[in-house]
């Protein structure tokens, strides 16, 4: 019997205005369940808050009865940093407020939103900021992990529009950012460490509804001569022209010819963030590459054109990663990129190439705005195997840290926060500079001591640094078991 069958929760229910759900509960599978299938957490109870008050009772029951804590928004985590065994989770995703002032270009939204809602929100007044490459990601965990995404040449990462926050303590003490600079500066890449955020504020741009951009399928045996024209084409693209390059299998999308369904292609996904009248003309050295097997760039939606990769990445399947940078895309990196995507193991996996450049938004934000650091790199990229079938796993994991080894000889292992894997808890360290480490462990002491929000990419305060008594990682086997 698990202790979490032995926990009276009636104290929580009855100290909070939202409802609790616990193991027996007809909806406590669904509540309990992730994006990754892998993640299989049997948590004491989901306290689904409402309020700043309900977090602040959720954090003074699990540190009561020294319980795990863990917070959701989107439960997109990997890792699986969203729930926990035997523990509360503080499920945030009835926090559903967005509020936009088009006076200011700003919006304010409430924590449990997905990017979906988001831009649905915002392009309502023909507003956006970088967001996520899925749309049913949540806009806290992408924004406060780092916010990587199609946009970001434009506009950097989601965590540097990130304007401010309000944040619950773990001493149960509501903090707005607007009195504490130095927490908005750690949300900008810190992560969960620092407490349950449940409001954030972002700084937007004027981008939509419609813009310039799609997406154009080419066939794999096309890889090489793709993925080199995009590269040459975005190192000399001005800024305004964003976008990505992808090895997948075309989904059986209305919109893919049938012909094509279940093929590997190399699909170019851009979107121009400056002046509509001026998008054809910067993307016309992509039409060199002469006729794609699916071409659909133009006047489009821009909602609709941040779902498209939403067809390749289903809820409930298993999901690993691996990610770096580049910084330079040599002619020997485009061909084992190629040979890679030519060596895709399951029809969901991706690899993604990511360009960034010297002459973007994204390099000029410097350390003293965000903790994210890697702003001289050119590209990033990822590795994403997702399968259905856990009789694979073993298989799949082990593909993709292969992949991500004949990659390292032309990138850096080091990637954002948020594509960290459960397997790399140790390398958090390597994610930021030492001179930013430093003061998210500064902000870490000052707001959570005793290292209560440690199931994520834990920074550790000192004291554990110094007493040797660090909680394991997230994601390590003395914390949660994860099945593989």
């Amino acid at each position: 019997m698990s202790s979490s069958s032995l926990l009276d929760v009636s104290a929580l229910a009855d100290s909070v205005s939202c409802r609790v759900i616990v193991p027996g509960d007809s909806d406590y599978d669904s509540a309990r369940a992730g994006f990754n299938g892998m993640i299989d957490k049997r948590p004491a109870a989901i306290v689904l808050i409402a309020s700043d008050a309900d977090a602040a009772a959720a954090i003074a029951f699990a540190r009561q009865h020294d319980l795990p804590l863990a917070i959701r928004s989107g439960g997109h985590s990997a890792p699986g940093h969203g729930c926990c065994d035997d523990g509360i989770v503080i499920d945030c995703r009835d926090l559903q407020l967005a509020e936009v002032d088009d006076k200011t270009n700003t919006v304010r939204v409430g924590s449990g939103l997905t990017w979906k809602q988001f831009d649905a929100a915002t392009q309502a007044h023909g507003l956006a900021v970088t967001g996520g490459r899925v749309s049913s990601t949540g806009v806290t965990g992408l924004t406060i992990g780092s916010g990587s995404g199609w946009l970001e040449r434009a506009m950097g990462l989601t965590s540097d529009s990130l304007s401010g926050a309000r944040v619950v303590t773990a001493a149960g003490v509501s903090l707005d950012t607007d009195d504490d600079p130095e927490l908005l500066w750690a949300l900008r890449g810190g992560g969960g460490n620092f407490g349950v955020v449940t409001e954030l504020r972002f700084q937007l741009r004027r981008l939509g509804p419609t813009v310039h951009g799609g997406k154009r399928f080419y066939p794999i045996e096309r890889g090489v001569e793709v993925l080199s024209a995009f590269r040459d084409v975005m190192m000399a693209a001005p800024k305004e022209l964003c976008g990505g390059l992808a090895f997948l299998t075309a989904p059986p999308a209305p919109w893919v010819p049938e012909g094509v369904r279940g093929k590997a292609v190399v699909a170019i996904i851009v979107v121009w963030a400056g002046d509509p009248n001026e998008g054809t003309a910067a993307m016309a050295k992509l039409e060199a590459l002469g006729e794609p097997l699916v071409d659909h760039i133009g006047q489009v939606d821009y909602a609709e054109l941040q779902q498209v990769m939403d067809p390749g990445a289903p809820a409930g399947h298993r999901d690993y990663f691996k990610g770096g940078f580049m910084h330079n895309l040599s002619d020997e990196a485009v061909r084992e990129i190629v040979a890679l995507g030519e060596d895709m193991r399951a029809p969901l996996t991706q690899i993604i190439c990511a360009p960034l450049g010297a002459h973007t938004t994204y390099a000029t934000v410097g350390e003293d705005h965000s903790a994210i650091g890697h702003r001289d790199e050119e590209w990033s990229f990822q590795v994403l195997s997702l399968w259905a079938d856990a009789a694979q796993d073993a298989e799949q994991k082990g593909w993709t840290r292969a992949a991500a080894e004949r990659m390292s000889s032309y990138s850096d292992m080091v990637s954002y926060p948020n594509f960290l894997t459960a397997d790399e808890a140790a390398d958090v360290e390597a994610a930021y500079s030492p001179t930013a480490m430093a003061r998210l462990r500064a902000v870490k002491d000052r707001l959570d001591p005793d290292n209560v929000f440690r199931i994520n990419n834990n920074i550790a305060p000192s004291g554990s640094l110094t007493r040797g008594d660090v909680p394991p990682a997230a994601g390590s086997p003395d914390s949660y078991a994860v099945s593989a």
